[in-house]
């Protein structure tokens, strides 16, 4: 059984600032995560395979199911960040420098997500990258 990893960087001793950055960066990769995110689904439904492969047919509904499940969490996890950067900021237009509990879970929770997420990508990534290695044509 797998140990959950829960995300704890989120403390007493980061400013809203440092959290607002953080935030823009995963932002911006999981928008520039996208275009990677179509090539896959393309390559996907490209006649490329090998004919005469076991599960075939259902080996690459189940990749292009996932990478469309992914994409949908990425959508997901921009809208919850985008949200979170909006708390943020006015948090900090309104000089209250400190962070309070909610905002911190919230954040603590976001950043699990996201890694979460990254985690989901990385082992698609590389199931997708065996199977192709070993289905498609020469």
């Amino acid at each position: 059984m797998e140990s959950q990893q829960i995300y704890k960087s989120i403390s007493n001793t980061k400013s809203l600032e440092e959290c607002a950055d953080n935030l823009i960066k995963q932002e911006k990769m999981l928008i520039e995560l996208e275009p990677e995110l179509q090539f896959y689904i393309t390559l996907l439904y490209k006649p490329i395979f090998k004919s005469r492969v076991m599960n075939l047919y259902e080996t690459l509904a189940r990749f292009k199911y996932d990478l469309d499940h992914l994409d949908e969490n990425r959508i997901k996890l921009l809208s919850k960040i985008s949200t979170q950067l909006n708390q943020i900021t006015s948090k900090i237009e309104s000089k209250e420098v400190p962070f309070d509990n909610f905002l911190r879970d919230n954040m603590n929770d976001l950043n699990t997500e996201i890694l979460k997420f990254y985690e989901r990508i990385a082992n698609l990534k590389s199931g997708l990258f065996e199977y192709i290695q070993s289905t498609i044509l020469d």
